[in-house]
């Protein structure tokens, strides 16, 4: 299928938005406990709450190497926000899963971020709300990876 000029703007102004987005992420993160948790930190939880993964998986998901991603789970497990567990199949690797401080946490932030950008979307009007919701069902089902 050939791409062509529509699809490149649109590209475009997605490329022009995510940037927009995380900035009002990170600033209501920044607001939230004297700034406790970074952006990368808080996706990392995010990675981390559906199911235990590995500090590998993690560096994979977040584009960054193996040992960036090993000292910021080193400081989350100070921190007890992540636990490591022994993986079941395979001893040499460890399992991170959220600890019970952790999943409060994460819970709080997101009600937080949550609230930053629904404040934002208040401002639309209902066609505007509607479209937006569209929009992201259209996103999710576009982006979403396939395991």
């Amino acid at each position: 299928m050939a791409i062509i000029k529509t699809d490149l703007a649109i590209s475009s102004s997605l490329l022009d938005t995510l940037p927009l987005i995380t900035r009002s992420i990170r600033a209501a993160l920044r607001g939230f406990e004297g700034g406790c948790l970074t952006a990368p930190q808080f996706r990392v939880l995010g990675l981390a709450s559906p199911r235990p993964c590995t500090s590998k998986q993690l560096a994979e998901w977040q584009g960054v190497s193996l040992p960036a991603m090993s000292r910021m789970v080193n400081g989350l497990v100070r921190r007890k926000l992540l636990v490591r567990t022994p993986d079941t199949f395979d001893r040499r690797q460890m399992q991170l899963r959220l600890s019970a401080r952790g999943k409060n946490k994460l819970e709080r932030l997101r009600t937080v971020v949550e609230a930053r950008l629904a404040a934002r979307i208040t401002t639309l009007g209902k066609s505007e709300k509607r479209a937006l919701a569209t929009g992201l069902i259209v996103l999710e089902e576009l982006f979403r990876e396939t395991e």
